[in-house]
């Protein structure tokens, strides 16, 4: 082979590989950033709800008396260059639905189009008020919650979801990440915890009444500090009445890793 026709196998090698690159979506080196701080206010009705909908970044909920959501989301895009990180940032927009008593935001980046050697992600704090349904849906980073009084509901496929204080009904599906809840009350409509890979720890006040299913495929079930009557029970599998039984229904469920019920 002559030195020319290599050369213009190696071009030719090397051109095939961007494209397949671009493709499937891998990314180069990206050194150059772009970054903002996105801020709003609104006033929700008691008894509204609150949602984010996020494809990566971290959600941290606090709350509050009153009925204003103050809401603080910082913005990074990563590039190959300056330009077109700040291009990229320009388009993350984050999406308002508003209305007296639903706000819902949506960071995830529907509207700018295939992006090719671009990462961004959205950190979002948030202040509301302490009456105020929640839902978060996620696809990859850490939720931290603290004294939410309405409904709490969570959809991640990574990250670690973490809960404190939290007063009403809860459902929280993960695929990787554990899951750490700790309720002042129960709700009505109970809690519902599934995740794939991860721990589920549960706090509930000792004398709570409830009724318990909780599974396991690689792990354990461990409870304490409760009043407990199993009707089934396993390394794997817990059916059971806590409190005399009665209550709203508190469902377990992972594949791998432990799950732990505790009293406070």
């Amino acid at each position: 082979m002559t030195q020319s026709v290599r050369r213009w196998c190696h071009g030719a090698m090397a051109a095939s590989l961007l494209v397949f690159a671009g493709a499937c979506g891998l990314q180069f080196a990206l050194g150059a950033e772009a970054r903002d701080q996105w801020k709003k206010s609104y006033t929700l009705k008691e008894g509204g709800a609150f949602e984010i909908r996020n494809t990566n970044g971290r959600i941290e909920i606090r709350t509050g008396d009153g009925n204003t959501v103050d809401v603080v989301a910082d913005r990074v895009v990563h590039a190959a260059t300056d330009e077109a990180a700040k291009d990229a940032l320009r388009r993350l927009e984050i999406a308002e639905t508003v209305s007296p008593d639903r706000v819902a935001l949506d960071a995830t980046g529907r509207g700018m189009g295939l992006q090719i050697n671009i990462s961004k992600h959205v950190d979002f704090v948030v202040h509301l008020p302490r009456w105020a349904a929640v839902k978060l849906v996620s696809t990859n980073g850490d939720i931290d919650v603290a004294d939410v009084g309405g409904s709490f509901d969570v959809e991640t496929t990574n990250g670690r979801i973490k809960g404190t204080g939290l007063m009403n009904s809860t459902t929280v599906s993960s695929t990787n990440g554990a899951i750490t809840l700790d309720f002042a009350k129960l709700g009505e409509a109970g809690i519902s915890c599934e995740t794939t890979n991860g721990a589920i720890q549960v706090t509930i006040p000792r004398d709570s009444k409830a009724r318990l299913s909780a599974r396991v495929s690689n792990g354990t079930i461990q409870t304490s500090d409760l009043d407990l009557s199993a009707s089934e029970q396993s390394r794997r599998r817990l059916e059971a009445s806590i409190g005399g039984g009665g209550g709203p229904s508190i469902k377990l469920e992972t594949t791998n890793g432990l799950i732990q019920l505790k009293g406070k």
